[in-house]
């Protein structure tokens, strides 16, 4: 069992800082110990219960297991608050300090709200409320001024732009820093980037770039950002970008679905939830499968020919991230000895007792810890690839992290001349997703 002196210097000097103010966000990278450090606040904080929010898989382990590793942590009583609404109503009557709850159950709890049994907030992946239309936001935003303290955690926490701190910092601070509603703080600090010309409704926003600095500044005496690079002695990580040619009658089939699809819309304007729709099925193509609305499937086997290749090479566990239920079923039906993540598998996993572990980034993406030491080099596959940068990093994270030792291989399985080839951008940093989007839509 840890001991509160096995702390790394930043973490007490988080909660040296913490102690002087009601309300924190802690925005660490993976693998910085969040969890921990949030605990220890609370703990530090006088007497009182906590409400725990927080993504399913985590909410179902993360936070028990972790007050069992800290002595100073383990006097700690967990209650669960999931289930069925019996069972959470029963975990909620009983006689307990944390109280867990996951993201979806937000909205139920609200309505059953048990006033005067919370003291203390902790928002675990607070970017899940980082839009204030979400029924999640609306329902916590009600009983916000009835804590006495709030704390915000998450590793990733402006993945559009510096405008998703406004419903995060506003959970800490109620709009103090940045208006106290959304209208008035894209009136001070955002423009339309994008609009209908004709309805002049607005497609997107973003930060002015004169803004910026104010917006940090603003937000620097609550929130605190720790990047793992800066704090943590990690091995070697190197990300391969595998090219791979699809065959020449699914390259053709992939330029007429394309062709098919925009001029659909030829003459409308192309708002992003259109086009990414549109980029949607394309990338279904390049993954290996996607069926049309006739029924017939365009199917291809490169990626999967090329990952039975990438594994004879590396005999050791390999964990592969997927996207689409029709690329899951082609790698059960290819590696009959690859399991499905499960929360009951990860220890199997982390002991080098699996060959391959098949991980959707948003369930293997949050909070699990899905590190492979049993071989020279743990290898990660992203067979298809994420639009959204944050479950990329977050994904990426459950393995490079603390506690990894051994080098880490990145294997991206890009089909060239496709949409693959403008996620990478995007995944890189070198273009944001709607241009992406508008750029792989070209003819």
């Amino acid at each position: 069992m840890l001991l509160k002196t096995d702390l790394h210097p930043y973490q007490s000097r988080l909660i040296h800082q913490a102690a002087s103010l009601p309300h924190v966000g802690l925005f660490m990278e993976p693998g910085l110990g969040k969890t921990a450090t949030a605990l220890t606040i609370i703990k530090e904080s006088s007497s009182g219960k906590t409400l725990v929010i927080a993504p399913k898989r985590v909410a179902e382990s993360v936070w028990a297991q972790e007050c069992q590793k800290w002595q100073h942590l383990s006097d700690f009583r967990v209650a669960l608050v999931m289930g069925t609404p019996e069972q959470r109503l029963n975990a909620l009557s009983s006689n307990s300090d944390l109280f867990v709850i996951n993201v979806e159950n937000v909205a139920w709890l609200v309505e059953h709200w048990p006033a005067g049994l919370f003291d203390y907030l902790v928002i675990d992946e607070s970017s899940r409320f980082k839009d204030p239309s979400t029924k999640r936001f609306k329902a916590i935003k009600k009983v916000l001024k009835t804590f006495r303290r709030r704390l915000i955690l998450t590793g990733t926490p402006t993945p559009q732009g510096l405008g998703d701190l406004w419903a995060q910092v506003g959970i800490l601070d109620l709009g103090e820093r940045l208006e106290t509603s959304l209208t008035k703080f894209r009136d001070k600090y955002m423009y339309a980037a994008e609009r209908n010309r004709h309805t002049h409704v607005v497609y997107k926003w973003a930060v002015k770039p004169e803004m910026e600095r104010e917006i940090l500044d603003r937000v620097s005496d609550i929130c605190f950002s720790l990047r793992a690079e800066d704090y943590l002695e990690l091995p070697k990580l190197t990300k391969l970008y595998h090219n791979i040619e699809l065959d020449a009658d699914v390259m053709k089939k992939y330029k007429q679905l394309k062709k098919e699809m925009v001029s659909e819309i030829d003459g409308q304007v192309v708002t992003a939830i259109t086009a990414a729709a549109l980029a949607n099925k394309l990338l279904q193509v390049t993954s290996g499968t996607i069926y049309t609305e006739a029924g017939e499937a365009v199917s291809h086997s490169e990626k999967i020919e090329y990952l039975e290749s990438l594994v004879e090479e590396n005999p050791g566990p390999t964990l592969v991230f997927y996207h689409y239920k029709t690329a899951l079923a082609k790698l059960k039906e290819h590696f009959p000895e690859a399991q499905e993540l499960t929360s009951e598998n990860i220890k199997p996993w982390n002991e080098g007792k699996i060959k391959m572990m098949l991980a959707h980034p948003q369930s293997g993406g949050i909070g699990l810890n899905l590190q492979c030491n049993a071989s020279e080099m743990a290898h990660v596959v992203w067979y298809d690839l994420p639009w959204s940068s944050e479950n990329y990093i977050q994904a990426n994270a459950r393995v490079y992290r603390q506690g990894q030792t051994k080098p880490v291989m990145l294997h991206h399985l890009v089909a060239r001349k496709t949409i693959d080839e403008q996620v990478i951008k995007v995944l890189e940093g070198k273009i944001n997703a709607q241009d992406a989007l508008m750029d792989a839509l070209k003819a």
